[in-house]
C-alpha cells in the first residue's frame, strides 16, 4: 500500500519540512499564552502548521522544544548588546547606556521572546539548562565589564560590582513582565527611563543626558 495513503484510500498531505525559526515563533506563540505547563507539543505543532509526528522529526520534547527556544531568545539578546556596546566606543558610561538601550529595543522589537525568556528558564533542567546559562551570561558579562570600567574609570560608584550587575540585568529583565505595545511611552521614552534608572542603581558621575550620547 502506497505509504502517502490513508486506509480509507485518501491522500495523505505531504508532512511540511520545519525549520528551528518556524517552531522558535510557534512555541513563543504558545508558550507566551499558556506557559510551559500549560502548552502542549500538539499545540506547538499545530501553531508551526505541521503535524504532531513531524514534530518528533525533530524535536524529542517540549523540554527540548523550550530549550531551542530560550538558547535562541538568550543568543539573540547576547548578540544585539554585543553589537551595540561595541558600536559605542570606549568609554563605560557610554557602552552602558547602549546596553540598557539595546536591551529594551529587544523586549520592545520581541516582546513574547522576552516574557518567556524571563517566566518560562526555571522549567529547564540538567544538560538543556548549560548552552542556555553560557548566553544569559554573555549578557551578564556585557553589563559587568561596563560597570567594572565606570568604576575604574571613577564614572560609577558601587560597593560590590557583581551585585550592581545583577541589579542592572535584573532591573532590565523585569521590563519584560510589564511592557505593553499599546503602552502611552514610545520605545525611546523607555530606554530614556531605563537607563536613568541603571544609572542610578550605579549611581553614576553622569546622568543619561551627558552619557556619550
Amino acid at each position: 500500500m502506497d505509504e502517502n495513503v490513508d486506509k480509507s484510500g485518501r491522500r495523505r498531505a505531504a508532512p511540511r519540512f520545519i525549520d528551528r525559526e518556524t517552531v522558535v515563533d510557534a512555541a513563543l506563540e504558545v508558550l507566551a499564552a499558556k506557559g510551559f505547563h500549560g502548552a502542549s507539543t500538539r499545540e506547538i505543532a499545530k501553531a508551526a502548521g505541521t503535524s504532531l509526528s513531524n514534530l518528533y522529526n525533530y524535536f524529542g520534547s517540549k523540554s527540548e522544544i523550550l530549550e531551542v527556544v530560550l538558547e535562541d531568545t538568550a543568543r539573540t539578546l547576547a548578540d544585539s548588546l554585543e553589537a551595540a556596546v561595541t558600536a559605542a566606543g570606549e568609554a563605560p558610561l557610554a557602552r552602558l547606556d547602549a546596553a540598557v538601550r539595546a536591551y529594551v529595543d529587544f523586549i520592545v522589537e520581541k516582546p513574547r521572546a522576552s516574557v518567556v525568556g524571563i517566566t518560562e528558564f526555571r522549567y529547564l533542567e540538567g544538560e538543556n539548562r548549560a548552552e542556555v546559562v553560557a548566553q544569559r551570561d554573555r549578557t551578564e558579562k556585557v553589563f559587568r565589564t561596563a560597570i567594572a570600567d565606570g568604576v575604574e574609570a571613577g564614572a560609577c560608584d558601587v560597593r560590590n560590582i557583581g551585585s550592581a550587575t545583577r541589579g542592572a540585568v535584573t532591573l532590565c529583565d523585569s521590563m519584560s513582565t510589564w511592557y505593553r505595545p499599546d503602552g502611552r511611552l514610545s520605545a525611546v521614552e523607555l530606554a530614556d527611563l531605563q537607563v536613568d534608572l541603571v544609572f542610578g542603581l550605579v549611581r553614576a558621575a553622569n546622568r543619561p543626558d551627558s552619557a556619550g550620547r
